[in-house]
């Protein structure tokens, strides 16, 4: 017997669609648009070229016979592969049972397929949110080493930042050390763990605008910094604690550049060990990433033929499907425009 799920999607978004119900929600939103640079048209590997900015360049005049002594001018290039991606979610309908409202249930006998109901639109509302979640993990946190012998579930599709940047010996040499207490930050942690990080900072990081940079901390220092801004001894005004304390905060800074909790990097500093979270063999959980938001780059293609999402109800298995298919890969741009550091 033929299998009824190739009869009966009701619902499949390719090209412009997959633009409006993928790329729109995930690439398009407020905490991707704002902390990175996203490319939507990497058909699978992009060069991205970079030139090292030029100093000392100006010499005096000396004659011709000088001119074999002139420097280069360098470009780079990195690459940055998209590849492709899987989502693959399924449900026994009859788990639907009891949960929805009388009106959204079907006549007849295709009582048990919800396609076209709202529930199916939450389905679809909550694997997208999943989606955009599991994006933020895998360009932080995968690994293409996490397979075979040394896999771990969840991760081994790419190479995220942590792991290429781990692999820079410029930007791991350059990482801010700060003594303090590793398990649980304390406030007086969190604010010498940027300070000395702002003020260590490669000189090119530090001509970027304050609105073009990121502080990207693990959530223990985000709260950490934020008992910073709740005490009088820090700040000085004890109205301006109580206001804190009491209203909190729609946005968090530090000397002009905003402070991101990542969320997710509990999630990845669980699963792994990234390398440039690790010291002498020892692997610490609390660091914040100092960048300017255009040196990191998410790379997809919104109009690849291939890319799609289905939904749809098997009637053979009475099952409820999710399939999706897409391109997706990170790469950074210049070591000079990172600092790291980790709280030991």
């Amino acid at each position: 017997m033929a299998n009824v799920a190739l009869n009966s999607i009701a619902a499949t978004y390719g090209g412009a669609n997959l633009n409006e119900i993928f790329y729109e929600p995930v690439f398009r939103s407020d905490d991707l648009m704002r902390n990175y640079r996203v490319i939507p048209n990497v058909k699978h590997k992009m060069n991205v070229y970079t030139s090292a900015a030029l100093t000392k360049i100006v010499e005096k005049y000396d004659g011709c016979s000088n001119l074999s002594g002139s420097q280069n001018f360098n470009i780079d290039d990195k690459v940055i592969t998209a590849g492709r991606m899987r989502v693959a979610l399924e449900q026994c309908t009859d788990a639907f049972f009891g949960t929805y409202i009388e009106e959204m249930y079907r006549n007849g006998v295709d009582v048990m397929n919800i396609e076209g109901t709202q529930l199916a639109d939450a389905i679809v509302n909550r694997a997208v949110k999943g989606i955009g979640q599991d994006v933020v993990r895998l360009a932080w946190g995968d690994d293409t080493s996490l397979t075979g012998g040394s896999a771990v579930a969840g991760y081994g599709n790419m190479d995220g930042w942590m792991k290429l940047m781990g692999a820079d010996a410029t930007v791991l040499a350059a990482r801010t050390e700060y003594a303090g207490v590793e398990a649980a930050p304390t406030a007086a942690d969190a604010i010498g763990l940027l300070r000395t990080m702002y003020d260590t900072a490669p000189a090119s990081l530090q001509q970027v605008p304050s609105s073009d940079k990121k502080f990207f901390v693990t959530p223990k220092i985000f709260n950490a910094y934020l008992a910073n801004l709740e005490t009088n001894d820090t700040i000085g005004t004890s109205d301006l604690a109580i206001t804190n304390t009491q209203r909190g905060y729609n946005a968090v800074s530090f000397r002009g550049v905003e402070v991101v909790a990542m969320y997710e990097w509990d999630t990845i500093l669980a699963d792994t060990n990234p390398t440039i979270f690790e010291k002498g063999g020892t692997n610490f959980t609390n660091g914040a990433c100092y960048v300017a938001t255009d040196n990191l780059i998410i790379g997809s293609d919104v109009t690849d033929p291939e890319g799609s999402f289905k939904v749809f109800y098997d009637d053979l298995e009475e099952k409820m499907f999710f399939r999706g298919y897409f391109k997706l890969g990170v790469q950074f741009l210049y070591s000079s425009l990172v600092q790291w550091g980790i709280i030991e």
